[in-house]
């Protein structure tokens, strides 16, 4: 590895993309991915994990040259956003209508951005593309962690980014620490095939237990998530099928309708992280790495691709400059653009899973007044509706 490149270990949808922003700059940039997800085929079902990306991340991809490698009939725009309390009758509505737009986001299975994202990177002759990668290991050192790489020896880059997930080794190598926590609530994720076919609405219905929620996807298809307590997903992924679906639909609202096919289902933990620095000698940090928010807003991926494009300027910067990759001026401008855009977003998430779950007995109808004055806020409720789609 040379000592003038860019080492990124983990090559998700937030690692390829850097990967991907910095070929297209002629930057040399080396990937490892250990795990790369199957190629898809174009008869199979969509896949569990999914995103919505808002119209910043779309614009990056544009830019990037991944956008018009994506399968156009893998993806689902949606328009509409609403949501209500199920202890009050206040609903809140959000409509591409009301910002003059054709759409909010789009929906995109995980694994089929992450694939597109390291074809993309595949093709660029700055990239050099380890998928799967050979076992890295990892061991603390005085300027940051040491990395040999099976068959190869110690690798020694200008600069490592740290795409390798909330649990990162190389985080931990680098004695860069964390806030951490727990929502104590599980996901239960299941890809259905709802009757009526879903549209281009999402939906979200705030329950004592937690949310719900519908995601649509391509061809009609629907992701449902529902938040409960970790027992409770055990015990519903224990049940057979028929008894699942079943249990889907007693507790889903009746805009979800029936469910005529499951594809799959699973569950994952909820929690939140945040490390307390970006950096630390010559490593970076993005995405999962560097902060886990709730995913009650599907903001996750959109600011692991903000963090990617931010990156990836500094390090065009210090190319540009003839200045060390790791150059600590331009790490901490990294830093400095998005800690606060991430600490924001993941207090926001926060307050709303304890506004929302708080067990408030007789003031509970508050909740639903309150989203319902929401929805007559006006400016204020544009505004929320900006920042969730250009996250300034």
């Amino acid at each position: 590895m040379e000592s003038n490149g860019v080492l990124v270990v983990g090559g998700g949808m937030v690692g390829a993309a850097l990967a991907v922003d910095l070929g297209r700059r002629g930057i040399p940039v080396r990937v490892l991915e250990a795990h790369p997800p199957k190629p898809l085929t174009g008869d199979e079902p969509l896949r569990l994990r999914v995103s919505a990306l808002n119209r910043r991340s779309i614009s990056y991809l544009e830019e990037i040259g991944a956008w018009s490698a994506l399968q156009p009939g893998r993806l689902a725009d949606f328009d509409e956003v609403l949501t209500w309390d199920v202890s009050g009758s206040g609903r809140l509505h959000f409509s591409a209508e009301e910002l003059g737009l054709e759409r909010l986001g789009v929906f995109i299975e995980n694994e089929h951005l992450q694939t597109t994202l390291l074809d993309v990177a595949r093709s660029q002759s700055a990239v050099q593309l380890d998928a799967p990668a050979p076992t890295l290991d990892i061991e603390p050192g005085d300027s940051g962690p040491r990395l040999e790489l099976a068959g190869e020896g110690t690798l020694d880059p200008g600069l490592v980014v740290a795409a390798d997930g909330a649990a990162s080794p190389l985080r931990d190598a680098a004695g860069i620490r964390v806030w951490e926590g727990d929502y104590g609530q599980h996901a239960v994720v299941a890809t259905v095939d709802p009757e009526p076919a879903a549209a281009r609405r999402t939906w979200q219905r705030f329950t004592p237990e937690g949310p719900q929620a519908l995601l649509p996807l391509a061809g009609g298809a629907a992701s449902l998530v529902w938040y409960v307590r970790p027992a409770k997903a055990r015990e519903l992924l224990a049940l057979p099928e028929a008894d699942f679906v079943r249990a889907l639909e007693d507790a889903m609202p009746v805009e979800l309708g029936r469910i005529a096919h499951l594809y799959g289902r699973a569950s994952f933990p909820i929690r939140r992280l945040h490390a307390r620095r970006y950096w630390r000698g010559n490593l970076a940090l993005v995405g999962d790495a560097a902060h886990v928010i709730h995913p009650l807003a599907g903001q996750g991926v959109n600011l692991g691709l903000r963090d990617a494009r931010a990156l990836a300027e500094q390090i065009a910067e210090a190319h540009r400059l003839g200045l060390p990759l790791a150059h600590p001026p331009l790490l901490s401008a990294y830093e400095r653009a998005r800690r606060p855009d991430n600490q924001l977003m993941q207090s926001t998430m926060t307050a709303f899973h304890v506004g929302f779950t708080a067990p408030i007995g007789p003031l509970a109808p508050l909740r639903g007044w309150g989203i319902g004055l929401a929805d007559r806020g006006g400016w204020l409720k544009r505004r929320v509706l900006r920042y969730a789609l250009d996250g300034q």
